[in-house]
């Protein structure tokens, strides 16, 4: 009992002490949380039957996330800025921060304190405007409540709690073990409550879609998904067994995507240069293919392709799995799963955010707890990028190590099984 006590402590304890400039405070989080995570689902017999305390523990274990400053991401200060333009009644897709200012010097002294914490002020924004609808709210509850950060981080409590509600909702019958997965992942709480990554935004989308049966429905939850993160469009190759029904879907998404068209892409130039295609040609971070293809590249001098063929050989292979009978026979989740397992491996940018999205289709997809406490241990671990990038040779290693020796079982069950 004393450990389940103390685990909320601990998370307390990382949010608000992490740095990820120091390397022993990465290297004590990463592995403290992916083991305590690990240990601490073999003793959920503690709850024994008792769901409703399971579910309340859960809860409490995300308010002692609350009220910590963004120590591991300084992302937020960019949703913010944008969220603020928008209330303020201007547009952040006209020009960047940097120029903004230079037209419309900044009067409001917090705008000041978020800009000169921005990461991306020559840049043009790539958030769309569903997106930072919640982040508006957030920005007005942050007001009510005198904190620079509080407010944010209650929206996104609640629809994590919202999150916590539907898996329990939609699979009701399964263990205490299951729900660990997601209900107690420290990643998921770090990332999502206390940094308020726009990840966990997608998980009731992603939960609707896999639960409902209706392939229209799921088309309609699907348009909404993409107007929070563009990258789950890749979720239209598993929506269905169908494939006439898919292309029909595909012809509504990219009606939908007119918003993005008057929003994010209304000057396609400069997203290309200072914005979206930043992540097809200079953005790099703890990529895991991607790697193969840089270094070979480095010797005609031509690394800033690596991101781009990259994607390129990701999407053959997302044609090749719509393509196969085998895969299309596969339930929703472990589609999406394959799909989004596939992005990940081939992305240029690997965030330890991103794997909030695999972490709820691993669970419905019943990955093993192994996996899932190795991979927080590495997403946390890549913080070490941030000290030097010599500490990307030691995660890359580690990685390729890890899921080539345990990953390739988990394969071979997954294809057994299905």
């Amino acid at each position: 009992m004393i450990l389940f006590f103390l685990y909320p402590f601990l998370l307390f304890f990382v949010v608000h002490g992490f740095d990820r400039n120091e390397i022993q405070i990465i290297l004590i989080s990463s592995v403290i949380l992916g083991l305590y995570f690990f240990y601490l689902e073999k003793r959920l017999q503690f709850f024994k039957n008792r769901f409703r305390s399971f579910f309340v523990y859960s809860i409490i274990l995300r308010c002692f996330a609350l009220g910590s400053d963004p120590n591991f991401s300084d992302d937020i200060f960019r949703y913010l800025f944008d969220a603020k333009l928008i209330l303020n009644g201007f547009s952040p897709y006209q020009l960047t921060p940097s120029e903004w200012i230079l037209i419309q010097p900044l009067d409001s002294i917090e705008l000041k304190e978020i800009f000169s914490k921005m990461n991306s002020p020559n840049y043009y924004t790539v958030y769309p405007i569903f997106l930072l609808f919640f982040y508006m709210i957030g920005s007005l509850l942050n007001l009510i409540f005198h904190s620079n950060f509080l407010g944010v981080q209650f929206v996104f409590l609640t629809i994590d709690v919202l999150n916590l509600y539907l898996i329990r909702r939609f699979y009701p019958k399964e263990s205490n073990s299951f729900y660990w997965v997601y209900y107690a992942n420290p990643l998921i709480i770090i990332e999502g409550i206390s940094q308020m990554h726009p990840e966990i935004l997608l998980v009731p989308w992603i939960l609707l879609i896999v639960k409902t049966k209706n392939i229209w429905k799921r088309g309609l939850f699907l348009l909404f998904l993409t107007q929070l993160k563009i990258n789950t469009v890749l979720f239209m190759f598993g929506v269905s067994k169908n494939r006439k029904k898919i292309l029909y879907l595909a012809i509504g998404i990219v009606f939908f995507f007119i918003l993005w068209k008057l929003t994010v892409f209304s000057n396609l130039e400069t997203q290309g240069e200072r914005g979206i295609g930043l992540f097809f040609h200079s953005f790099r971070f703890a990529g895991i293919f991607e790697p193969f293809f840089y270094y070979p590249f480095s010797f005609f001098g031509i690394t800033y392709l690596s991101g781009l063929v990259s994607l390129v050989v990701c999407g053959v292979l997302l044609c090749f799995l719509f393509l196969n009978r085998t895969y299309m026979s596969l339930s929703i989740e472990k589609r999406m799963f394959l799909l989004y397992g596939l992005f990940l491996f081939f992305s240029p940018v690997i965030h330890p955010w991103y794997w909030i999205v695999f972490f709820i289709l691993g669970m419905v997809s019943r990955i093993s707890i192994n996996l899932i406490s190795y991979i927080i241990f590495l997403a946390f671990l890549s913080y070490l990028i941030y000290v030097s990038d010599i500490f990307f040779y030691i995660y890359w290693v580690l990685f390729l190590l890890g899921i080539g020796l345990y990953g390739s079982k988990e394969i071979n069950h997954l294809r057994q099984t299905t």
